[in-house]
């Protein structure tokens, strides 16, 4: 399997994944011409997609969709509740993209197992202010995708514990959001039990997963305006580190890209 992900952070956040002859994207938030040009940098186009999983309603999750469901007959997997928002929100603006949408879609249950050409995707519940929201196991625990999620809840630590791979969320520097340009509400929103995983939160969950046997870390939805990568990256690292295990031959840790390819696996 080979994992990419195509841009990350509040602008818009896609993951690629590829095995055999099979090609799913995680997530759409961005434009379906941008998804395409840089699934043409991977040799590969939307046209060669086979299904895309959609974590949660969120615009910068699901932006491409409506321009999607006009031109390509891409299968979308994703919780049913969520399923409703999308189709009940695109249709007060297009009759007929929300139909084209809701052909579109297959409505999944945390824990099961899907099966998708040579993938099997298991989702499972995350903590996030959405109508529902889900992370996705892919194959034996090869990989484990959390994008956004308040919290490490007992769910999340369950089904990632033990991959040998994740792309987790590290949104935040808790000292940049407290001190930043965000008005209180949107903080308190931001750093709540249902918004986003900080630094330190991630870092913490690292280690644990480490201990577990994962050996390959990729920080994920990165805020522009209340973090950077050195601070994400250091605080995992120094975690890491402090723990005993030597980066590049304990673990791999990377960090998403903003607007560029970035390669997980």
């Amino acid at each position: 399997m080979t994992a990419y992900t195509l841009f990350s952070g509040s602008s818009g956040n896609c993951i690629y994944l590829e095995q055999k002859n099979t090609r799913i994207l995680v997530d759409v938030g961005g434009s379906m011409r941008h998804i395409n040009e840089t699934l043409k940098s991977l040799s590969t186009s939307l046209s060669e997609i086979n299904a895309i999983f959609i974590t949660h309603e969120h615009s910068d999750h699901t932006k491409a969709l409506p321009t999607l469901a006009k031109h390509l007959s891409i299968p979308v997997y994703c919780q049913r509740e969520v399923a409703k928002e999308m189709y009940l929100s695109l249709l007060a603006k297009s009759p007929v993209e929300a139909a084209a949408l809701a052909r579109m879609i297959r409505t999944v249950e945390p824990g099961n197992e899907y099966a998708v050409g040579s993938f099997l995707i298991t989702p499972f519940k995350t903590p996030h202010d959405s109508v529902d929201s889900q992370g996705f196991i892919v194959g034996d625990q090869e990989l484990g995708i959390a994008t956004d999620l308040g919290h490490v809840s007992q769910t999340v630590r369950r089904f990632l514990t033990g991959c040998q791979s994740v792309i987790l969320e590290s949104n935040h520097d808790l000292e940049m959001l407290y001190n930043g340009p965000y008005p209180p509400y949107l903080k308190e929103r931001v750093a709540s039990g249902n918004g986003h995983l900080n630094n330190g939160e991630s870092a913490a969950f690292s280690v644990d997963l480490l201990k577990h046997g994962c050996r390959n870390f990729t920080l994920f939805h990165l805020s522009e305006e209340n973090n950077t990568p050195t601070l994400a990256r250091g605080e995992t690292l120094g975690s890491l580190t402090d723990l005993g295990a030597a980066e590049n031959v304990d673990f791999t840790l990377n960090v998403a890209a903003r607007y560029e390819v970035t390669r997980v696996l």
